[in-house]
């Protein structure tokens, strides 16, 4: 079950902030001295906020909570990503160094209909709190602090959500596990080391976007040796125009200034009936097929040839990294789903790394959970 909790919170305050963008586009860096310097200020009361990012005429509407460490240990929190010891104690430094968190990680979990009901009557019948508008977003608050209506939310997401899922922050659960299991208290509900600010959005509300990849080296292969060795995997056809995939294991891929269909040859095409969920992942079989089997790359994760793009930049994106000259081909991957996301994380397998980039996206020090 969901054990959400509400928390004292540091906000900013907004009246002293000129420029919302310089200000939380530097509190990653700056959150300590923003903090001594009185930016922020600790709220009295606990509560949880509903939260709604609008972007392009979008919205995604959720709940900050606070999510008890217990709940990602006992696995009701589910990951899907394996994480890398190097940036743990990376993290592990900025817990400290902050003396908290300054981004919820990203929870989703299927939408119930009594949560969804309750968080359009609050957004519909009360004013929001406070807006800050970053980038190209607007991100509106409405906090809650009634005493009654917290019990409420929080009946319902124990009673109703059993699992719920991370979208993004796999690194700051397992610090917050690690600060847990050496500052926390389970039997002390008001230790502040019990529990990681969380981002909780139903299913209805994320959309995952492609990852794509680009590749400054082939590894000394040659272009046309390149497409030559692609062909016995997928059958491949050159488009006048950028391609994106519209259905599993498909592929764009632009080389040399051209942009070319890719589709999985049936003999290479997994059979959901008899392998897991994970290997049938068009991001998988990229790794094994392109990667390893064609140009002898073992370990992704090692490898500093591979670049990572964010499907939301477009093709536009890959045609100047390759038209650049910084890299030799761009690969237009198709998205992974969320039901395979959820069927992974279920059955406690993992994804290679960077195989979503999921929306809406959490921001630094918008709202900030302190150790206090």
């Amino acid at each position: 079950m969901a054990n959400i909790n509400a928390f004292r919170p540091a906000l900013p305050d907004l009246r002293d902030i000129v420029s919302t963008d310089d200000f939380f586009g530097t509190a990653k860096r700056k959150f300590t001295l923003y903090l001594s310097d009185g930016y922020y200020r600790q709220q009295d009361e606990p509560c949880i906020f509903i939260k709604r990012i609008t972007k392009a005429g979008h919205s995604h509407t959720g709940i900050i909570a606070c999510a008890h460490i217990q709940d990602y240990i006992d696995g009701h929190i589910k990951k899907h990503e394996h994480t890398l010891a190097a940036k743990e104690l990376q993290m592990t430094d900025l817990f400290k160094e902050r003396n908290g968190v300054i981004k919820p990680i990203m929870l989703t979990y299927p939408n119930v209909l009594e949560i969804d009901a309750l968080i359009n009557r609050i957004t519909v019948a009360l004013p929001y709190s406070f807006r800050i508008p970053y980038e190209d977003e607007v991100h509106t608050f409405w906090q809650i602090s009634d005493p009654a209506q917290l019990e409420r939310i929080k009946r319902l997401f124990q009673k109703h959500v059993k699992a719920s899922y991370i979208c993004d922050g796999h690194h700051r659960a397992v610090t917050a596990e690690k600060l847990y299991e050496t500052y926390g208290d389970r039997n002390n509900p008001d230790n502040p080391y019990n529990y990681l600010m969380a981002g909780y959005f139903p299913a209805s509300e994320i959309v995952i976007n492609n990852f794509n990849r680009v590749l400054t080296s082939l590894k000394g292969v040659k272009s046309e040796d390149f497409l030559q060795r692609l062909s016995s995997i997928y059958h491949i056809e050159e488009e006048p125009i950028a391609f994106r995939p519209a259905d599993k294991h498909q592929m764009g891929l632009y080389l040399e200034q051209s942009w070319y269909r890719l589709f999985l040859r049936e003999a290479y095409t997994p059979d959901p009936k008899s392998v897991p969920v994970e290997e049938c992942l068009d991001v998988h079989l990229f790794n094994k097929y392109v990667l390893q089997h064609i140009l002898g790359i073992e370990d992704v994760r090692l490898e500093e040839s591979i670049k990572y793009v964010e499907g939301v930049k477009g093709a536009a994106a890959l045609e100047r990294r390759v038209d650049g000259q910084k890299v030799m081909a761009a690969f237009n991957l198709y998205p992974v789903a969320l039901e395979d996301l959820i069927a992974i994380s279920d059955m406690k397998s993992t994804m290679p790394p960077k195989s979503t980039y999921i929306e809406p996206r959490m921001r630094n020090g918008f709202i900030a959970q302190l150790y206090t």
